[in-house]
């Protein structure tokens, strides 16, 4: 091999180094992504890629991935079958061991390697930006050519395409551009790295070279076969972009400008449904049928294939017009799913196929999640294999704690709730779980004594009566703003291009007024003299929810700025339009101001800890419970299970707070030794009992959630059983051991937890993506080689099963074979 490789692992998706240092990257495209399109700037070509393989003139072939570069073992091993010939056995079956690298024996049938090579996003993770497409893409690619030249054998450089989904967007397209569209000068030699110029790195591929101009691309194939790249993020496509697919053959409707009138949008849509190519391969960013989960009828992707004149056959049942044939595939999930395309009861190929195939070198999602909709054809790994290999790895604390920063958040949750039970006057009052003699000696000179001190409250006069109706009322204000945002901004967002400036000016004195009359009651807090004073924590409770109410304020002034420079493009701005932004803007201050100045009576040191104290348990309970309607959820099982989630959630939260503190209150260190290890040992044995074949053989979805019951009740059980263990011993004296005894105990609870939360989560169909981060498998990967004749599309799906660093000790296999039939 000759310099030694470091091939790197997956990327840590549980708050790992990678994931917190792309956080600008990926806010910044969550809040901005819309407005920094920079698809309206692109002027595409249709390509016509070249013909290498000169024996195969009845046939053409190329190659697609997705959802690549990750850990490099994957991405290494795709590379390398991207990079060869494979020969299958004449048998045909799908199996492991059924494909070579070369012709020996029974592997006559030949695979000739790709005209080119189709990458159908996410790039590189968690950024597609330079160094995570050097790093995680391009090295391992590279690697591959230089093994395969090694041996002699010759590598042509052929064309990449690719398209961008939202990791690629992350870098706003600068990495993506580098990677594929064609650089301004040649690329440098194969294996002559000291021709490259440092300051503005390229990202060719050795054995590849790049042509395309834009984000998307039409590339016209031989026998009358076309495939187009979408550029469809979250399924929305911008105007340039559909009319350049829309001219590739009905160009009268760009010219007249008839595309984009609304009033003749169903007569032009019927009119390019008939003149659409007959032979298409559809690739996007993400698939329209996922998890056997059947497509929304209003979906943003429905409507774009509808303006290009695509039939949503995946709407259907895979029906497709008698003379049209279509392959829509895309990445985004990772592991591979083929929905449709199968030989009728007349022995006949169907048309039209819908595929998932984005096992090009990303972590693997579990495949055997499944809304039961749609029937999978054929799905890799199988349902079983998913299961066994993704709960076996959630339910090992020491594969979480590689997966990220979880467990430092642990440590840090749980060092900050003991000492805010132990030390604080303040927060240690509302708990009084130690007594005063076990907590360090007033004015004492060791460390925790003279923090007790800067932290101890004066004796004043403190009263909760007399500050109730402040709670209340700043508590319904923050839920009212949260009702608010969701409830009113819809009307004003059918309503921003209204023609009357009166229906215009009448929805806005409906969205703001309602917000205004909440100054009322703050009017008269201000002016109600007070004799007392609110206790140090509830101060504290006070000053973040009236800062929680401005942000909120300003959330609104901002959604609101957004929605009106959307209405000045086509309407006149007036004085009234501008008054919300003030009047939001001054009531977010005035609710800032008022908290810190009305209630942060307290020294600096005591109001910054108890906000600090709340900020985090708020995060913990609310965040942990709350966290499955926040995440992505393709499936939407959190949102129609809503109880079961709180409920696990929150149980997921009390054990992630209480355990490591209870730990450091009660236990010695050979009691919490011994707790830790059975707790570790119990969530292993667990992880290969729930994934062993002794217990199943099959699996469905029944089994599937006997499985999510047999480890919600097991989890239940064992967080009871920690709590009573704990409780068995005394309270200890506070001092800094017990802190680091907290420290610890968070840090190793918090990767047990997380991942009995994960397991039991993923059996009841939720947290699929989660799920498949923490678990960092590189196993099951695959690639798609693909053959194009006169009437036939044929999909070859090879797998590999377990990704080695030695290719020749890589099992692959034929996971795979679908036919679409073009029929005249």
């Amino acid at each position: 091999m000759g310099v030694e490789r470091k091939f790197k692992r997956p990327v840590s998706w549980l708050a790992g180094r990678e994931l917190l240092a792309s956080l600008e990257s990926t806010l910044n495209y969550v809040l901005n992504g819309e407005k920094q399109d920079s698809r309206d700037w692109m002027f595409a070509e249709t390509i016509t890629p070249p013909h290498c393989n000169s024996d195969e003139q009845d046939s053409y072939w190329f190659d697609y991935i997705a959802d690549t570069g990750d850990g490099s073992r994957a991405v290494y091993n795709v590379a390398y079958l991207c990079l060869s010939e494979l020969w299958l056995k004449e048998d045909g079956k799908t199996a492991e061991g059924q494909v070579s690298l070369s012709q020996t024996g029974e592997f006559n049938q030949r695979l000739p390697r790709g005209e080119f090579l189709f990458v159908g996003g996410d790039t590189a993770y968690h950024v597609a930006d330079i160094a995570a497409l050097k790093e995680r893409f391009q090295t391992p690619f590279n690697w591959a050519y230089e093994d395969i030249v090694t041996t002699g054998r010759k590598v042509e450089q052929r064309p990449i395409y690719g398209i961008p989904a939202n990791h690629d967007y992350y870098d706003a397209l600068d990495g993506f551009n580098r990677q594929f569209c064609s650089p301004i000068t040649p690329d440098i030699h194969p294996l002559v790295r000291a021709q490259e110029d440092l300051k503005d790195p390229q990202l060719g591929l050795h054995g590849f070279r790049r042509e395309q101009k834009s984000s998307y691309v039409s590339l016209q194939l031989p026998f009358g076969w076309m495939l187009w790249g979408l550029d469809s993020q979250k399924g929305k496509m911008d105007k340039r972009q559909q009319a350049f697919f829309v001219n590739q053959f009905c160009d009268k409707f760009t010219q007249d400008g008839s595309l984009f009138d609304e009033n003749k949008k169903e007569k032009v849509q019927a009119t390019l449904r008939t003149a659409i190519p007959d032979k298409l391969i559809v690739a996007t960013p993400e698939p329209s049928t996922v998890f056997g989960k059947r497509a929304a009828s209003d979906a943003a992707m429905t409507e774009s294939f509808l303006r290009l004149g695509l039939e949503p056959s995946f709407l259907h049942d895979g029906r497709l017009s008698q003379n049209k044939c279509r392959l829509d595939i895309s990445g985004d999930v990772h592991h591979y799913e083929r929905y449709w395309g199968n030989i009728n009861e007349h022995g006949e190929s169907g048309n039209y196929a819908s595929v998932v195939a984005g096992g090009g070198g990303a972590f693997l999602h579990p495949s055997h999640t499944d809304a039961g909709e749609i029937k999978k054809q054929r799905v890799y790994p199988v349902a079983i294999d998913s299961h066994r290999e993704v709960t076996r790895r959630v339910l090992n604390p020491w594969q979480i704690f590689l997966g990220g920063y979880a467990w430092l958040f642990g440590a840090i949750v749980a060092v900050i709730t003991y000492f805010a039970v132990t030390i604080p006057q303040s927060t240690w009052s509302l708990f009084q779980f130690v007594p005063d003699a076990l907590r360090p000696v007033m004015g004492g000179q060791d460390f925790l004594a003279r923090i007790q001190m800067a932290l101890a409250t004066p004796d004043t006069n403190t009263s909760l009566g007399l500050y109730w109706f402040d709670l209340i009322y700043i508590v319904l204000f923050v839920a009212f703003l949260v009702v608010w945002r969701l409830m009113n901004f819809q009307e004003l967002l059918k309503n921003k291009y209204s023609d009357s400036q009166d229906v215009w000016n009448r929805y806005l004195m409906a969205f703001l007024m309602p917000i205004v009359l909440w100054l009322i009651p703050l009017l008269f807090l201000i002016m109600e003299p007070r004799e007392s004073s609110p206790a140090s924590f509830l101060a504290a409770i006070l000053v973040s929810l009236f800062c929680m109410a401005g942000l909120l304020i300003f959330g609104l002034s901002r959604r609101y700025n957004d929605i009106l420079i959307e209405r000045s493009k086509i309407r006149s701005e007036t004085l009234l339009d501008f008054v919300p932004l003030w009047m939001l803007n001054v009531m977010g201050i005035i609710y800032i101001a008022f908290g810190f100045l009305h209630y942060g009576i307290y020294q600096v040191s005591i109001m910054s800890f108890d906000l600090l104290a709340i900020i985090v348990w708020s995060l913990v309970i609310i965040g942990i419970t709350a966290f499955p309607f926040f995440v992505p959820d393709k499936l939407g099982m959190a949102k129609a299970n809503k109880g079961r989630f709180v409920a696990i959630g929150f149980w997921h939260a009390v054990l992630q707070i209480s355990i490591p503190v209870y730990l450091a209150l009660y236990v010695d260190w050979i009691s919490w030794f011994i707790i830790c290890a059975a707790a570790i040992a119990i969530t292993l044995i667990a992880g290969r009992l729930s994934a062993h074949p002794y217990f199943f053989s099959e699996f469905s979805s029944d089994i599937q959630k006997k499985i999510g019951q047999g480890l919600l009740i097991a989890w239940v059980v064992i967080g009871i059983a920690a709590f009573f263990a704990i409780m068995q011993g005394e309270l200890v004296a506070v001092d800094g051991s017990r802190l680091l005894m907290a420290s610890l105990s968070g840090a190793i609870f918090s990767c047990i937890w997380l991942g009995w939360y994960l397991a039991v989560s993923l059996a009841f169909n939720c947290h699929n993506n989660e799920a498949g981060g923490g678990a960092q498998s590189e196993k099951f990967r695959h690639m798609i080689r693909i053959k194009l004749t006169e009437d036939t599309l044929t999909g070859y799906v090879i797998g590999i099963e377990t990704p080695e660093e030695d290719i020749s000790k890589t099992k692959i296999c034929l996971v795979d074979v679908f036919t679409l039939q073009a029929r005249k």
